[in-house]
């Protein structure tokens, strides 16, 4: 028979007199210890029914003054579970099995319960001093003493049905303090000997925001941010700035705010602090960020000084990929095919447009295979943008998508049939005037026509594919071969200011219009990308890409890391961007080791002004 125990009452308001809160808290002392004996005999059945009756019945009498407690918690804040089987040297805590020194110790017809495993189950810090052992956590915190039956909950007394004993060296409590020191309930199964204890969970705390900062710097001072901000019963999840700036290059007074977020959600009161800045200065932008700034940082450059410095020597090969660009150069005005030829192998798609009609439309690219063998498409990196009005905005994100790579997914494509290449772009529809921007590397084991439209929101692609009309090209488009270029630099650089411009290196990648049979160039290097191995770079070295031509807003990885260009916004040819500085590593040796190979990925991004500069910064400059 499971029997599930009751009867918790607490909470009285101050409509009580203390007199009565003694009489009720003495009776059910004392009802629990007559419940703790007769559980032993399993005759607990009716005498639970009586004190449901009476506990009802005290509730309606007291009206809101006193009631069975509500537990309000976040999501995922769950109850504590423990389960003894009397006799068994095991319990099992939140589901977790455990081994048991030895079975539950029953003292004068009185169970008595491990406060360590109670502890664990709440996640309770247990520690002793003069006062006694204390079992805390951060709303409930208990302190108990050996051999006596009186108990402290927080700042309550409470006397139990039998004292604190320790056997075994672990100090024990009655069950039925489950009840008085923890929010808690019990039931007992006579037949199993099992006894189920559910402990509720403390509410969730709310986070304090906190931190240290000076109260006055100089112009272009680096500016140390102590976040002391704690959450008293979780981890902070989430930080929420505003007004900071790890320097500050405007003189004035600037208020600095922190709301915290814990992993329950609940949010902090804001902290606020003024920091003076003074006119004197410490740092220009460029000078700081060449010594303190992270990958990322935009700061003003000198551009006629950028652009002095001596250019690099390189070594220059081609290869790679096909390149399919449908680019016209942005825009297209109703449905319609945009570009269609064969590839087969390694390729790779560039797709950059823009809705330029009055209705809603999508992009589609099809793949069609015409031979008598089924073909297998692999896709690769892959970075899908839009849609968006901002041209500059889905051609970076396009990018910095692309270079963080995707793990790779199939296409079978049976002999005679077509199938859609990329079903997510079902999902992106363009409003009039917004854009998509796409680059992704396909891999195909035979020749595939791969046919890239413009159709209403409704259209299915495949049912129109071979009979749209071809739309009139308004830009550049075309099929370019080994478009990739890589470029190792030999020379050490950091000893003295160098550059390497990218992106728009003459008409080198000449192609064929496969829709008109004419000759193209890809003059901004679109679609291709560009990886240049750095061979000597000298500890200190930083480097920074300037755009030229305007403005640019893109991501280059650099060893594999990819970073945005800039971080936010978009660089102009007055600003700096800086991507890299070659890290000098602590070493107690005499010689340090040699610098490491430097490793930068660059692809052109859609709608981004071009060329740019790469330029090199000796650190001797910066120390």
């Amino acid at each position: 028979m499971q029997v599930v125990i009751n009867g918790n009452f607490h909470c009285l308001t101050e409509l009580f007199a203390s007199y009565m809160r003694l009489t009720i808290r003495a009776a059910a002392a004392n009802a629990a210890h007559r419940e703790e004996i007769e559980m032993k005999n399993g005759k607990i059945g009716t005498r639970i029914a009586k004190r449901v009756i009476a506990a009802s019945l005290l509730i309606s009498l007291a009206g809101t003054g006193l009631g069975t407690h509500a537990h309000v918690y976040a999501a995922g804040r769950q109850p504590a579970q423990i389960m003894y089987v009397h006799g068994q040297k095991q319990v099992e805590v939140n589901g977790k099995v455990q081994q048991l020194a030895a079975p539950l110790p029953v003292v004068k017809g009185t169970t008595m319960i491990p406060i360590h495993t109670i502890a664990g189950a709440v996640g309770a810090k247990v520690y002793n001093d003069q006062m006694g052992t204390h079992i805390d956590t951060y709303a409930n915190k208990v302190t108990l003493n050996v051999n006596m039956r009186g108990a402290r909950r927080n700042n309550s007394y409470q006397l139990l049905t039998a004292a604190a004993v320790r056997i075994n060296g672990t100090m024990h409590v009655p069950l039925t303090a489950i009840k008085q020191l923890w929010t808690g309930s019990y039931t007992y199964n006579s037949q199993l000997k099992q006894i189920d204890i559910t402990i509720q969970p403390d509410p969730n705390a709310v986070p304090v925001a906190d931190f240290k900062a000076p109260a006055e710097v100089k112009l272009g001072e680096p500016v140390v941010f102590e976040d002391l901000s704690y959450d008293p019963d979780g981890k902070i999840a989430k930080a929420e700035w505003s007004g900071r700036k790890n320097a500050y290059f405007e003189p004035g007074v600037y208020t600095v705010t922190l709301t915290v977020i814990d992993n329950e959600g609940a949010r902090s009161v804001q902290k606020a602090q003024e920091i003076r800045v003074t006119d004197e200065v410490m740092y220009t932008p460029f000078e700081y960020h060449m010594r303190y700034g992270n990958p990322g940082d935009k700061f003003t450059v000198d551009t006629k000084l950028m652009n002095s410095y001596p250019e690099v020597e390189t070594l220059e090969s081609r290869g790679g990929r096909t390149l399919y660009m449908s680019n016209a150069p942005e825009r297209f005005f109703g449905e319609g095919l945009l570009y269609e030829d064969e590839l087969d192998g390694p390729s790779r798609l560039f797709i950059h447009h823009r809705n330029g009609s009055e209705e809603r439309l999508k992009l589609a690219v099809v793949v069609t295979n015409e031979q008598s063998e089924s073909i297998r498409v692999t896709i690769g990196s892959r970075g899908l943008a839009g849609p968006s009005v901002s041209a500059l905005q889905f051609g970076s994100a396009a990018v910095t998508r692309y270079l963080k790579g995707a793990e790779p997914s199939e296409l079978i494509v049976e002999p005679g049939t077509s199938a859609v290449l990329l079903p997510e772009l079902e999902k992106i529809v363009m409003n009039p005037n917004e854009g998509f921007s796409g680059l992704l590397d396909v891999d195909t084991d035979g020749p595939l026509t791969f046919s890239t439209m413009a159709v209403r929101e409704s259209t299915d692609p495949l049912s129109v594919v071979f009979a749209l009309p071809q739309l009139e090209k308004v830009g550049n488009r075309g099929t370019f071969a080994n478009t990739d270029l890589s470029i190792e630099v030999n020379e050490p650089l950091g000893i003295a200011e160098r550059k390497l411009r990218l992106g728009s290196r003459g008409n080198t990648i000449p192609g064929v219009d496969a829709l008109t049979d004419e000759a193209t160039v890809d003059g901004g290097e679109y679609g291709a990308v560009t990886t240049i191995r750095l061979k000597n770079v000298a500890y200190g070295t930083r480097i920074i890409l300037n755009p030229r031509a305007g403005n640019f807003s893109g991501a280059v990885a650099v060893n594999g890391k990819v970073i945005a260009v800039p971080a936010g916004g978009h660089a102009s040819p007055a600003d700096g961007v800086l991507l890299y500085r070659q890290e000098q590593p602590e070493s107690d040796a005499s010689e340090l080791p040699v610098p490491p190979e430097v490793t930068i990925t660059y692809t052109s991004p859609g709608a981004s002004a071009l060329p740019v500069l790469l330029v090199f910064f000796p650190g001797t400059a910066f120390e």
